[in-house]
């Protein structure tokens, strides 16, 4: 190949840094590892994407990762009086959608309340329930 036809150093330089750059525009595999924070004397049942829930007990926290852009599920239910008593229905529950794009992820709240939850707080993707707004006894 001649010289004329060989492509520069330069020419390959600005070609694989345009590619770099546009790879980060792509939307790719995010991982977000955040917390869901249970300050209440209830129990807290956190699903995502409809798959099975877990449970973060009372004033606890448990670790939550999102892969993917989804939706994510929040119910309250109030603490049963006595060791025998009978499952209470939930007295709170919410759906809201979560973005994950990299390493950014986040409740999208999309203007509407989210009294008794706090979202996105401390962190973006972040849950925290607290007793206000329950209609617990």
């Amino acid at each position: 190949m001649s010289s004329a036809m060989r492509p520069s150093s330069a020419t390959t330089l600005t070609v694989g840094s345009a590619l770099f750059l546009l790879a980060g525009l792509l939307p790719g595999e995010a991982s977000c590892l955040r917390t869901v924070a249970n300050k209440t004397p209830h129990t807290v049942l956190v699903s995502q994407d409809g798959g099975p829930a877990f449970t973060v007990r009372a004033h606890a926290s448990r670790r939550l990762r999102y892969d993917r852009s989804g939706e994510i599920a929040v119910s309250v239910v109030c603490r049963a009086g006595g060791r025998f008593a009978a499952p209470q229905p939930p007295a709170f529950t919410a759906r809201y959608a979560v973005v994950a794009v990299r390493d950014r992820c986040w409740v999208d709240i999309d203007g509407g309340g989210t009294a008794p939850l706090a979202l996105n707080a401390p962190r973006q993707g972040d849950i925290v329930v607290a007793r206000y707004g329950l209609a617990c006894p």
